[in-house]
């Protein structure tokens, strides 16, 4: 009985480092994913109606700007710096347009490293983590938030209806290797969320190492009556 147990713990071992093996490895894969896209995100003053319509006007001119200027780049350090090039620019027509709305609130503009929450966009599911993104934010910055991902770029795509076009996702793949962009597109099946796989593997791995925990304990139980035993039979 003792050693079909250990061979079950031994079992489970090497079942709990497979699961661990491909969850460091989706791991691997998201954070390189989340090292080639550049997002742009734009941040209401407040979640007034007002605000929130404002915070629209922003983005299109934010993408206006940057649309005949990104499309043609295919590489992200590229993008990055026609970007970092026309800050200036950017915030100066958002400033412009600001002004042509009767609005004075201030505009912060920066590119950099931002967390975001996991965020579904058309047929691609991007986990929650750290992006590199343009943050846009106006006034106090209070408001609900606008974003898409610039590069490659998604911004200039319509996905009104949920729907990224053939042309969009051709796109991703001069970014993006198969497996990447498969595992974007694990989040959404048929229209229908489903588990996260990372999730689903780290749910299955504690509850290995809890059965494993009460295994072994169940085998000293095990052990320690034998040797009661023995020493009594002595």
């Amino acid at each position: 009985m003792k050693y079909k147990i250990i061979a079950f713990i031994l079992l489970a071992f090497f079942i709990y480092g497979m699961l661990m093996n491909l969850h460091i490895n989706e791991d691997s894969i998201l954070g390189d994913i989340k090292d080639k896209i550049i997002r742009l995100h734009v941040v209401a003053n407040s979640d007034s109606p007002e605000d929130q319509a404002l915070k629209l006007q922003i983005r299109d001119v934010i993408i206006k700007e940057l649309e005949p200027k990104l499309k043609s780049l295919k590489n992200q350090d590229e993008v990055k710096k026609l970007i970092c090039d026309n800050m200036e620019e950017l915030r100066k027509a958002s400033e412009e347009e600001m002004q042509r709305l009767g609005k004075n609130f201030p505009i912060d503009i920066e590119l950099g490293t931002f967390e975001f929450p996991t965020r579904v966009y058309g047929p691609l599911t991007f986990p929650a983590g750290s992006y590199q993104a343009l943050n846009v934010k106006i006034g106090t910055a209070q408001g609900k938030n606008w974003w898409c991902v610039m590069f490659p770029p998604l911004c200039f795509v319509d996905i009104a209806q949920g729907v990224v076009s053939d042309k969009a996702i051709e796109d991703f793949k001069e970014v993006l290797n198969e497996e990447e962009l498969e595992l974007l597109r694990s989040g959404e099946r048929d229209g229908k969320k489903t588990v996260k796989v990372k999730f689903k593997l780290v749910e299955m791995a504690k509850d290995l190492n809890k059965n494993i925990a009460k295994i072994i304990k169940a085998t000293d139980g095990v052990q320690n009556s034998e040797l009661k035993t023995q020493g009594s039979g002595d």
